[in-house]
C-alpha cells in the first residue's frame, strides 16, 4: 500500500510538472530554450550559463564563445564531426566510472548538432547526464538534463520536454557552423573551454544533489 501511495504521489508530481508553462529564454539571438520557472543565470564577459531544477532532474546551459587560439578549423562537415567526436571523448574521460551511450548525430533546423548520454555508476545508484553538443555563430553551446537512475521514468518528459523546446533562428545554416580566418598551426584540441564546462556542469550537479539530500526529511 505504501508503494501504491508513492507511486501516484510521484505521478501526481509529474503530471502536475508538466502541466506547468516554462518560459522561453532568449540566450542570445541565435538561440532560445524553455526552463522551469526559478532558473538562475550567470551571463558575464566570455561566460554565460543557465540552471534550472525541474521535479525530478536538473537542466544545465552553457554557452563558451570561440577561442582562436585553441579552436581547430572548421571548414566542412567532417572537420564539424571531429569537433564533436572530440567533445564526447572529453567527457567520457572526465568521469572515471562513466561511459557513453546513446551517441548519433542528428538536426535542429539545418543545423548538425551531437546528442549522447553520460551514465556514471558511483556505487550508491547510476546518474545520466543527457547532452547536446551545438557549434554555431562562432560559440559552442552545451545543453544538459541530469538525473538518478530512480526517478528514469518520471524525468523522460521532463527531459523530451527541454530538449524539443531548443531552438534556433530559422535564418542559420550551415555555413554558419563553420569557422573563417581561423590561423594555421593551432592546436586540434579544444582544451580549455571543454574542461571547464565539464567540471563547472559535475561541480553545479553535486552541488544541487547534496542541497536536495539535506532537504529531505
Amino acid at each position: 500500500m505504501k508503494k501504491l501511495l508513492i507511486f501516484f504521489a510521484l505521478f501526481l508530481v509529474a503530471l502536475l510538472s508538466f502541466a506547468q508553462k516554462w518560459p522561453t529564454v532568449r540566450i542570445d539571438s541565435a538561440v532560445s530554450v524553455q526552463l522551469p520557472k526559478g532558473y538562475e543565470k550567470k551571463d558575464t564577459t566570455g561566460e554565460f550559463s543557465l540552471v534550472a531544477r525541474s521535479s525530478f532532474g536538473t537542466i544545465l546551459v552553457f554557452k563558451t564563445p570561440d577561442n582562436p587560439r585553441v579552436l581547430p578549423d572548421i571548414e566542412r562537415d567532417r572537420h564539424l564531426e571531429e569537433y564533436y567526436d572530440d567533445y564526447v571523448q572529453k567527457v567520457a574521460s572526465s568521469a572515471k566510472e562513466g561511459r557513453i551511450l546513446d551517441e548519433r548525430d542528428t538536426v535542429l533546423g539545418d543545423l548538425k548538432v551531437k546528442d549522447f548520454t553520460l551514465v556514471v555508476d558511483s556505487g550508491s545508484g547510476k546518474q545520466f547526464r543527457n547532452f547536446r553538443i551545438m557549434h554555431v555563430s562562432g560559440a559552442s553551446y552545451t545543453f544538459e538534463f541530469l538525473y538518478e537512475d530512480i526517478h528514469e521514468e518520471y524525468s523522460r518528459p521532463e527531459r523530451d520536454r527541454f530538449f524539443s523546446a531548443i531552438t534556433v533562428n530559422e535564418s542559420l545554416s550551415r555555413q554558419d557552423q563553420y569557422t573563417t580566418d581561423v590561423p594555421p598551426g593551432l592546436d586540434p584540441l579544444v582544451i580549455g573551454a571543454i574542461v571547464g564546462v565539464i567540471i563547472l556542469s559535475i561541480l553545479v550537479f553535486l552541488f544541487v544533489k547534496k542541497r536536495r539530500t539535506r532537504a529531505i526529511p
